[in-house]
């Protein structure tokens, strides 16, 4: 299933418990739908959620609200029942906001086009953490909730591991020579893959951070401007000549096609049942893919159940063993969102409106 959403959307995600699919536009609105098996998309509310575009979504509490990041600099909470903002941080950070992750039931991260990363506390209401370690935009961020790390990849070709239990960066990569776009943990933590604007895979193992230990060519040369891990040994990509594709990890391989858009791939989702996958990309179109239909019969259901060989790398999985930090150097080229004039920060959280 399908529905025009009247402008291109930049960040997507599901619902926690609910059939309900959130998507935030280059317009600035919010718009929320609901779905199910046998019919389509149904529009349920539309927000003006933001002055410019809204590059990232996330449902927070237990889907009681819906997070947003902007281009605008700001961070703003809207209420899922009745589309009211119920809290608004109008200096998140000095320059465009441009992903937002949850952490646990009570912290966020956020991350900016100055290469900036800030961790909130939403009891608090406050900045928790801020790291600066970039020196261009952060596209991607994931968290291993055991060691309490926080990876995130940046446009300046690095990849970062911050430790929230010490507040200090436990690692950064060497330059990688291409900007670093997306980012999975798999492997049960032992592998961090990296998608780029080249196309390869970069695949780090835990602990040993300053360089890739294996890279995988084959969806080159079409960035790879999303991930999304779908079990252990399997991720979705999404790339810029519009394909999503099913890849398995250790042994590398391109599994299947999940489906296709038209211009290249903004952002991917899975549902709270992962049944359905949720696709945008710069046509304007918010797409629902059916897993369970797509991946029925297939010889991909994982890395070892096809008979394929056990991971091979030879890395320890040591933990906190690179932490030197080089030197960071830029990428050459921006992802295409909008930037906004930068605004003083503020470490306060979400002012009540």
């Amino acid at each position: 299933m399908e529905i025009d959403l009247g402008a291109n959307a930049f960040g997507i995600d599901f619902h926690p418990s609910q059939n309900l699919v959130a998507a935030g536009l280059i317009d600035g609105h919010l718009h929320l739908y609901r779905y199910d098996s046998d019919s389509s998309l149904v529009r349920e509310r539309k927000v003006r959620a933001h002055k410019e575009s809204c590059r990232a979504v996330r449902f927070i509490d237990d889907g009681q609200r819906i997070v947003t990041a902007s281009a605008d600099c700001s961070i703003l909470a809207t209420d899922v029942e009745t589309g009211a903002s119920v809290a608004h941080l109008e200096n998140a950070h000095e320059d465009a906001v441009n992903t937002l992750i949850n952490i646990t039931e009570t912290t966020i991260a956020s991350g900016d086009d100055k290469g900036c990363v800030k961790v909130w506390d939403t009891r608090q209401r406050s900045c928790s953490h801020e790291f600066n370690t970039h020196e261009d935009y952060i596209s991607d961020m994931t968290f291993e909730s055991d060691s309490m790390k926080l990876v995130a990849t940046s446009g300046d070709g690095t990849l970062s591991v911050c430790n929230l239990r010490t507040s200090k960066v436990q690692s950064q990569s060497e330059f990688s020579e291409d900007e670093l776009l997306s980012v999975v943990i798999m492997k049960n933590g032992r592998k961090v893959i990296c998608g780029t604007q080249n196309g390869t895979l970069l695949l780090y193992s835990w602990g040993f951070f300053k360089d890739c230990s294996d890279r995988f060519v084959d969806l080159s040369p079409n960035s790879v401007d999303t991930l999304l891990k779908l079990d252990e040994d399997r991720v979705i990509t999404g790339c810029d000549n519009g394909i999503l594709s099913l890849v398995g990890i250790l042994p590398n391989r391109i599994i299947q096609p999940i489906g296709s858009h038209d211009f290249p791939i903004e952002d991917l989702a899975l549902s709270h049942d992962s049944k359905f996958l949720a696709s945008t990309a710069h046509d304007s179109m918010l797409k629902l893919w059916n897993l369970e239909e797509i991946l029925e019969g297939s010889n991909g259901n994982s890395g070892n159940a096809s008979g394929a060989a056990e991971d091979s790398d030879s890395d320890e999985d040591g933990m906190d063993l690179d932490t030197d930090r080089p030197k960071s150097s830029k990428g050459t080229k921006r992802k295409t969102k909008s930037k906004s004039t930068a605004l003083d920060s503020t470490n306060n959280f979400f002012a009540d409106l």
